[in-house]
């Protein structure tokens, strides 16, 4: 996500180089790892690091070169956890994927596997052990005739959505448009028209991966149907490397229309009236929203907090798009909204970005989230009058409303409820930290007592001990502890946070 100066490769002969000049660093590695254990001798550690170093395409970073703070501190959160791995390996191929897995493996150190960087709660950076980081693996293929598409795993929604649209087609992609598709498609997805289209790992045709064991296998529903079922939802817990996916592709929606209410603080009941009355009603092509926090700066100045109702109609033709928001425009309620857009066209690139806007990189996060099934008047009840005293501006709390046209089958990713409610907490000063956190807490504590369960890609993974299995069914969860122990016996990959 984050392409400044030092995540990018040196050309061969300067990282040649640049491994002649390392070859202290790993002496001072091997020592040091040595050092932890008796059971470990300098000498062929130093022959595995230097073996790696001389196979890799891409670069191994040791703790005292230049750039391996600079790659630990890659995060779409600016709040970076101290976790700090032994090495970082900056994966080119799959086949640096391999041999830092078997040189892992070979060593006895644990694999955290790194996307992009997305993960607010930095789920990759662990203590210890290698952090293999596959942000330069960035293919992208479309087969229009077939209306698929390949991807490595750093590529970006909004890169694909580009790409896609230049044959007439679209994917379920992030509401972030700068999200990396990886740990998205891990983590299961609920993207663009997901109402319509489903989640986005219902949408992925096969997957290729690394094992635990080096081998490298194609899992899809017909090979290797339980891996390829852990594969698209187990997300930060997941025990393999996917290396690269293959996607299935939508037609790219002809008219897409936009009606947004801003409602002052004053007439947040009213928003949160209006939405728990369409939410279930509304047509499948229409994504509902309804969001609470700080004002525009334009706009009700004399109002501490306001509720958003967004709906995005993915329609083929103008005419569809208006019947489809038809349920919203013409209530009554909408009457006591300070500022409307009714039925303004936009494109996909174009909202992405809108909607980036709001959870902007470079801020400090928290981030939390539950699935309920409960009203919003009751989820919500005292969330407007918390908001009021946010402290900071951009922190936000979003209620999604979901009815997809299927039910989920054939993946981990498990929980469906009628809304999903996010907690975004953001701010900018390290000083305000206890501030905010203690804040955040007060706020997610309001919406705990509703839920069912919990999103795991956008989730408190740190908080407590057992918020990893609050996010899968129990026999999702009992299933996917199963198939860890069947393909990663030893650990070889680290588990969720938290979890031992």
């Amino acid at each position: 996500m984050h392409k400044d100066q030092d995540s990018v490769s040196l050309p061969r002969r300067e990282f040649l180089g640049y491994l002649g000049a390392s070859a202290a660093l790993i002496a001072s590695t091997a020592s040091s790892w040595a050092a932890q254990s008796t059971a470990l001798d300098a000498d062929p550690t130093a022959r595995a690091l230097h073996a790696l170093a001389d196979t890799l395409e891409g670069d191994l970073l040791l703790p005292e070169s230049e750039r391996f703070e600079p790659m630990r501190g890659i995060s779409w959160n600016r709040m970076v956890s101290a976790r700090r791995p032994e090495v970082i390996v900056m994966a080119k191929s799959q086949a640096d994927v391999v041999a830092t897995v078997n040189f892992a493996r070979g060593q006895g150190r644990k694999v955290a596997v790194r996307g992009g960087g997305h993960s607010w709660c930095g789920s990759s950076l662990r203590q210890g052990g290698v952090l293999l980081d596959l942000s330069h693996m960035r293919s992208l293929a479309i087969d229009a005739a077939q209306a698929t598409a390949t991807i490595g795993p750093a590529i970006q929604g909004g890169e694909l959505i580009q790409e896609a649209a230049k044959h007439g087609l679209a994917f379920p992609v992030a509401h972030c448009p700068s999200v990396p598709l990886s740990g998205f498609l891990l983590n299961g997805g609920h993207g663009l028209n997901f109402n319509r289209w489903g989640t986005a790992c219902s949408n992925v045709l096969a997957i290729d991966l690394v094992l635990a064991d080096g081998r490298e296998l194609t899992v899809s529903s017909e090979d290797h149907e339980d891996l390829f079922w852990a594969a698209r939802g187990a997300g930060p817990g997941f025990f393999a490397v996917a290396t690269r996916y293959h996607l299935k592709l939508h037609p790219l929606p002809r008219a897409i229309t936009m009606s947004t209410y801003v409602f002052p603080g004053s007439a947040i009941d009213t928003a949160t009236e209006l939405v728990d009355s369409l939410s279930a009603t509304m047509s499948r092509d229409v994504l509902l929203v309804l969001s609470i926090g700080a004002p525009p700066p334009e706009l009700v100045p004399d109002n501490d907090t306001v509720g958003v109702v967004l709906a995005v109609a993915y329609s083929d033709s103008v005419g569809d798009a208006e019947t489809a928001l038809k349920p919203l425009n013409s209530n009554p309620l909408v009457s006591r909204a300070a500022s409307t857009s009714v039925n303004a066209p936009t494109d996909l690139t174009t909202f992405l970005g809108a909607l980036g806007a709001t959870l902007p990189g470079g801020h400090r996060a928290v981030v939390d989230n539950v699935w309920s099934n409960v009203p919003l008047r009751t989820m919500l009840a005292g969330s407007p009058e918390h908001y009021a005293k946010a402290p900071a501006p951009k922190s936000h709390i979003s209620a999604i409303c979901f009815h997809p046209a299927d039910e989920l089958n054939a993946t981990s990713y498990s929980w469906l409820g009628r809304y999903l409610v996010y907690n975004n907490t953001l701010w900018t000063d390290a000083a305000d930290d206890e501030a905010n956190r203690a804040w955040h807490a007060d706020a997610t504590a309001l919406l705990d007592p509703h839920k069912i369960g919990r999103y795991v890609g956008e989730t408190d993974l740190t908080k407590e001990a057992n918020v990893a299995q609050q996010c899968y069914t129990p026999e999702t969860w009992a299933r996917l502890r199963e198939l860890r122990t069947m393909y990663d016996s030893a650990g070889l990959f680290y588990d969720y946070l938290t979890v031992s």
